[in-house]
């Protein structure tokens, strides 16, 4: 559906697993096991969907999903962080229409912080900010405008990851 791709082009920005943009991220942390939490506060108003294919069973669903998804929301997740995927280049894979910039303005052992800005049917533009005082804790911030059909949504997202251990066990 598309109200799940547009969200997810959006929330993809809060996953430190892909921090890169078109160099490898200098921060100096650890790999291995790391929990991360983040709230995503999500304001504005939800992208336009067609619903008149729906069925009113179907078409409630779906304003029930997009409601949900608004306002604020927590989640703790864990992830083996490797150095393949630190360095991985593709910060948003190619957006919501392919036609994304992104540019790094900070890249150093302890922050990070950079913009993109997408182009296309759907448009979002975004910053974020890392902060890695240690090689085992990150704290950081993101902020995104995404815009389609005449309706603009917001996310921040507040995000802190501690470094667990080498060993990421069964967690990929």
């Amino acid at each position: 559906m598309k109200i799940h791709r547009w969200l997810g082009t959006g929330l993809t920005l809060a996953s430190l697993t892909a921090v890169g943009f078109a160099q490898a991220p200098a921060l100096n942390v650890k790999m291995g096991l790391w929990e991360m939490t983040s709230t995503t506060s999500i304001g504005g108003e939800m992208p336009g969907i067609d619903t008149s294919k729906m069925t009113p069973e179907q078409k409630k669903r779906m304003e029930a999903v997009m409601q949900g998804a608004m306002g604020q929301h927590q989640t703790v997740t864990r992830t083996c962080m490797t150095k393949e995927k630190f360095n991985d280049s593709n910060f948003m894979s190619n957006g919501p229409d392919g036609k994304c910039k992104q540019v790094l303005t900070t890249n150093t052992a302890t922050t990070l912080e950079g913009k993109v800005s997408c182009t296309g049917e759907r448009t979002m533009s975004g910053e974020m900010h890392v902060q890695a005082p240690t090689p085992t804790a990150f704290t950081g911030t993101m902020k995104m405008n995404a815009a389609d059909r005449g309706r603009t949504m917001v996310v921040d997202i507040k995000m802190a990851g501690t470094w667990l251990g080498a060993d990421c066990g069964d967690v990929k």
